[in-house]
């Protein structure tokens, strides 16, 4: 049951990330005033970025729950997949084609374009958060349900006093 809680949450998240991630690609692409362009494109874009942090949040509570119950991190995986496509997708897609924009129209002032990196960064440190959070979550569950190890009795005889050990 928690696996099909996860998939329906991961195909909402999905979809939605895919509806923001369009409706920010087609205001680059419309032609009314590239003002309007641009603040229709923030605002769609800013979108986008909150839910995909907000969403993997979820995910990646959820993948905790899954692993905590069934110590299977496959789900640990496919958030941090879900995460990679559309970090990709935003910083080094739609931010490229939003410099362009603002570049063709007229409206870029200038500076240096870093959104290739800080999304290379992020992706980096995220995918650090989900294996640190796998590796502690695998030793706290080993630790609470840890199986008692029998001591297993000496095969070797010891003598019988200590004066015979001492000559």
């Amino acid at each position: 049951m928690l696996n099909i809680i996860y998939l329906a949450a991961l195909a909402v998240f999905l979809l939605v990330m895919s509806v923001l991630t369009y409706y920010s690609s087609s205001w680059l692409a419309s032609i009314t005033d590239p003002r309007s362009v641009v603040t229709n494109y923030e605002y769609y874009s800013s979108a986008s970025g909150n839910f995909l942090w907000i969403s993997t949040a979820i995910l990646l509570i959820l993948a905790n729950i899954i692993l905590w119950k069934t110590r299977k991190v496959w789900a640990f995986w496919s958030t941090l997949l879900y995460f990679a496509v559309f970090i990709i997708l935003h910083t080094f897609w739609l931010n490229a084609s939003f410099v362009q924009y603002k570049k063709d129209n007229g409206l870029l002032a200038g500076g240096i374009y870093l959104s290739p990196l800080v999304g290379v960064i992020l992706l980096i440190i995220v995918a650090v958060i989900v294996f640190l959070n796998q590796l502690l979550v695998l030793r706290m569950h080993d630790k609470m349900y840890a199986k008692e190890t029998q001591v297993e009795p000496l095969t070797e005889d010891l003598p019988e006093n200590s004066e015979e050990n001492s000559q």
